[in-house]
């Protein structure tokens, strides 16, 4: 079993590293289009056709499944992309919201590419704040912990702007990368895709 996995950039390799934990016997290739990094500033045709050749390469590579370990490629094309590779099998990161509110009382703090945020509507609960910047930001400063931790300690400031609130969701995979260092509950949605494709291919890992 092969499962392929693209973002733009190192942010689904967090997504990536969840699967690993459930499917151990499974073989991964991951497709970093750094090149397109990020593609929350990008319109939806653009994010579209960037999916679409993406999905083209890890299944012309012998992928039994792929993920796209994008929440902002997820929110514009999977459903699109689910129709056009009719037969194969496609996962989307999805902002794990949901459990984010079943688990905690008072608000929740949902961290979004533009692109996500405009493309989804959330309860009440959910205070939004976009990031534009925020996916290259964590780019840069991958395999830095002391840039890392300097990263989340400012995002975080920013989030107590907004007031009290009782978790983080993480809406971009990038973000997770600062999951580590926010003095909160975070959810980022890495673990459900992981359960999900477990339930679709069963025993067949290998």
């Amino acid at each position: 079993m092969l499962i392929g996995f693209f973002d733009s950039g190192v942010g689904g390799l967090t997504v990536m590293a969840e699967c690993k934990k459930l499917l151990p016997d499974a073989d991964f290739l991951y497709l970093d289009d750094s090149s397109n990094l990020p593609y929350g500033d990008k319109n939806d045709s653009e994010i579209e056709a960037i999916s679409r050749r993406n999905l083209s390469l890890l299944f012309s590579a012998g992928c039994d499944a792929a993920v796209i370990a994008c929440n902002t490629a997820t929110s514009v094309c999977a459903n699109k992309m689910r129709e056009e590779f009719a037969g194969k099998t496609i996962l989307g990161l999805e902002p794990a919201v949901k459990p984010a509110l079943t688990e905690n009382e008072g608000r929740v703090i949902l961290l979004a590419t533009p692109v996500t945020a405009r493309h989804r509507v959330y309860p009440a609960r959910v205070e939004v704040i976009v990031k534009k910047t925020l996916a290259s930001e964590v780019e840069k400063a991958y395999g830095s912990p002391e840039r890392l931790q300097s990263l989340a300690e400012k995002v975080y400031a920013e989030c107590k702007t907004h007031g009290e609130f009782s978790a983080i969701v993480t809406g971009c995979s990038h973000y997770a990368h600062l999951a580590p260092y926010f003095p909160c509950k975070v959810y980022d949605g890495a673990a459900g895709i992981a359960r999900r494709l477990v339930s679709l291919i069963g025993n067949n890992r290998k």
